[in-house]
């Protein structure tokens, strides 16, 4: 299911509309997605050489996941 508005990401509206657990693709697009927009000067491609225990990458995964598959 696609979002009608581009501020609100895909995979978001998907999980939410079906109900089904996010895949670990949905999430961590979500999360380059959320750590790119939090900081304007931040490519989305640079989330590619966040080191995997980057505390960035750590937070924004963790978010992903919450806001995907809830608390």
């Amino acid at each position: 299911m696609k979002s009608a508005s581009p501020l609100m990401a895909d995979e978001l509206v998907a999980c939410v509309a079906s109900g089904i657990p996010a895949t670990p693709a949905q999430v961590s697009h979500l999360a380059a997605r959320i750590w790119a927009e939090a900081a304007c000067h931040r490519s989305a491609f640079a989330w590619g050489d966040l080191p995997p225990g980057a505390a960035d990458r750590t937070f924004a995964l963790r978010s992903a996941t919450l806001a995907l598959n809830g608390g």
